[in-house]
C-alpha cells in the first residue's frame, strides 16, 4: 500500500490550485497510490478524482493533519505559489512552521513543483533555507521559482513542470453543452480574457485575505485598475469587433477577498459594442476544454495559460510576477505578454500586436505537442516520487 498526503494552496476558491491539486492526485493514483488524503475549508468539500480522504484545513484539523501526515507514506507540498512574499511577509514564515511540524510526524517529506519567488525580504529567505533543508527533497515549476530559491539555499532544487500541465479535459461534449447554455452559437470566435485584481498592497505583514476578513482593506490601487481595464477595453473590443467574436470572460478565484467575476463584471461593463459572456466554471477539466476552443487566450493569471496551452489556445500574458516568463520559458515559446505595473499608457496598440502574434504563430509554437511534453515530465516525476518509497511510513 501507498498512502499520500497532498497539501497546497487554495483549491477551494482558485481554479488554478484546484487543478493542480485533481492532476497530482490523478497522478498518484495511475502511479499506484491507494490512499489520497487533501485537505478543504469547505463544509462540503469537491473531492478530486482518485482522492480516498479529506481533513479540515486550519487550526481545527490541526489534530487529523498530524494523524494523516503519520499514517502517510509520502507527504507532498505540492504545487502553487507556496514560497514567496509578495503577497505577505508571513507566507514563507507560515510554509516554514508548518513544514517543521509535519516532518516531526513523518521525514517522507516532499516539496514537488512549487512556485517560489520573489523571496524578497530577510525572514523569507531564511525561512525559505529551513524548508529546503528540512524537506526530503524539493523541486520547483520553472527557472524563475528555481532561481529565487536556490539563492537562498545550497541544496540542490530541481525543476519539475506544473502539475497543471498533465490535468486531463473534460470530454468535448461538456464543454459544447456549457456554451450552448451560455447562448453562444456554435463555431462562433471566442476570445478568452480571465482577469484578476492586483494593485493593491504587497508585501506586507498581513495576508490580503486577512486584511479583508478584518475589514482593514482599503481597496488600494482602485483607480489604477480602473485604468488597465478601459485600457484593456480599448484594446480587445475592436479585436472582437473585427474578428467577429464573443469576449468570453473566465475568472478564476472565487474567495470574497479575491473574487475574479467582480473584476471581469466591470471590464464587460466597459466593453461596449461587443458580445460578452461571463463563464463560471468550478470545474478546471471544463475550464482545460473550454480554452480549446478559444481563438485566443489573454489572462492575468497564470493557470488559464498553462490550461489553454494545453488545449492548443495561443496565449498572450498580462503579468505581475516572473512566474509568467517561467511559464513561456517552460513551454519554450516566446514571452508574449506585458507587464501590468508598466502597460497601461500604451497596452491597447501593444496588446493587440502581441494577440495577432500569438495567434499568427499558432501552428509554428505547437503548443498542443510543448504542454502534452510538459505534462509528460510531471507525470514521471510524480510516479517516480511514489515508486522511490522504500518502506511503508517512513518516519
Amino acid at each position: 500500500m501507498r498512502n499520500v498526503l497532498i497539501l497546497g494552496g487554495d483549491s477551494d476558491y482558485n481554479l488554478g490550485d484546484a487543478a493542480i491539486l485533481a492532476a497530482l492526485c490523478a497522478g498518484f493514483s495511475d502511479a499506484g497510490a491507494t490512499g489520497i488524503t487533501v485537505t478543504s475549508a469547505r463544509p462540503m468539500p469537491r473531492i478530486p478524482k482518485g482522492a480516498t480522504a479529506v481533513i479540515p484545513r486550519g487550526v481545527a484539523g490541526s489534530a487529523s493533519l498530524l494523524r494523516a501526515a503519520g499514517n502517510a507514506d509520502l507527504v507532498v507540498i505540492g504545487g502553487g505559489g507556496l514560497f514567496q512574499d509578495d503577497d505577505s511577509r508571513v507566507k514563507m514564515p507560515y510554509w516554514a512552521s508548518r513544514i517543521a511540524m509535519l516532518v516531526l510526524a513523518n521525514r517522507n517529506l516532499v516539496g514537488h513543483s512549487v512556485g517560489a519567488g520573489p523571496l524578497r525580504h530577510l525572514e523569507s529567505q531564511i525561512a525559505a533555507r529551513f524548508t529546503c533543508n528540512t524537506l526530503a527533497s524539493v523541486t520547483v515549476r520553472d527557472p524563475f521559482a528555481h532561481a529565487a530559491l536556490s539563492a537562498c539555499t545550497s541544496r540542490r532544487v530541481g525543476i519539475v513542470p506544473d502539475p497543471a500541465f498533465m490535468l486531463a479535459p473534460a470530454h468535448p461534449s461538456v464543454a459544447d453543452n456549457f456554451l450552448r447554455s451560455l447562448d453562444i452559437p456554435p463555431g462562433r470566435p471566442l476570445i478568452g480574457v480571465a482577469l484578476r485584481r492586483w494593485f493593491h498592497a504587497r508585501g506586507g505583514f498581513v495576508p490580503s485575505r486577512v486584511r479583508s476578513a478584518m475589514g482593514l482593506d482599503c481597496d488600494d490601487g482602485r483607480a489604477t485598475l480602473s485604468q488597465l481595464l478601459a485600457q484593456l477595453a480599448a484594446a480587445l473590443v475592436p479585436i472582437a469587433r473585427r474578428m467577429e467574436a464573443t469576449l468570453l470572460l473566465l475568472p478564476t478565484y472565487t474567495a470574497s477577498y479575491e473574487n475574479d467575476a467582480t473584476v471581469c463584471a466591470e471590464f464587460g461593463r466597459l466593453a461596449q459594442g461587443c458580445d460578452v459572456r461571463i463563464a463560471s466554471i468550478e470545474d478546471p477539466a471544463l475550464y482545460k476544454t473550454v480554452t480549446g476552443r478559444l481563438t485566443v487566450m489573454i489572462s492575468s493569471r497564470m493557470h488559464p495559460l498553462i490550461l489553454a496551452a494545453g488545449a492548443g489556445t495561443p496565449i498572450v500574458g498580462l503579468a505581475y510576477n516572473g512566474k509568467f516568463e517561467g511559464m513561456f520559458d517552460m513551454l519554450g515559446v516566446p514571452r508574449r505578454m506585458l507587464w501590468l505595473d508598466a502597460a497601461i499608457e500604451d497596452l491597447p496598440a501593444r496588446l493587440g500586436a502581441l494577440i495577432d502574434e500569438a495567434v499568427n504563430a499558432k501552428s509554428k509554437d505547437g503548443l498542443l505537442d510543448k504542454a502534452a511534453r510538459l505534462g509528460d515530465i510531471v507525470r514521471s516525476k510524480t510516479s517516480d516520487l511514489l515508486h522511490a518509497i522504500a518502506a511503508p511510513r517512513a518516519a
